[in-house]
């Protein structure tokens, strides 16, 4: 995975999306944007095919640490949505 593309390349995937996928990528590039500017925020991103177990990590205005930090906040983030719908534990008793 390296990641890199061409212009013309990148202008067939974008013009490939659907509306909504657009919609979502604007999300994404702003975000990402932001972390670009003075004072803003960190981003990580994770890519990778979930048969595959490496990963490109790709780090924005971020250091190990607070890479790390941000891994883990989403990790909690994901933990929380896979069991906020669960049966309460004394029900698995």
């Amino acid at each position: 995975m390296d990641g890199q593309i061409n212009q013309e390349e990148l202008e067939e995937i974008v013009a490939g999306m659907t509306d909504e996928q657009q919609a979502h990528f604007k999300m994404l590039i702003s975000g990402l944007v932001q972390c670009y500017a003075e004072g803003g925020p960190s981003a990580v991103v994770i890519t990778g095919y979930a048969d595959d177990p490496l990963a490109e990590v790709i780090t924005v205005n971020a250091d190990a640490m607070q890479a790390m930090q941000l891994m883990i906040s989403a990790n909690n983030f994901f933990n929380y949505l896979s069991l906020r719908d669960a049966p309460p534990r004394k029900e698995f008793n």
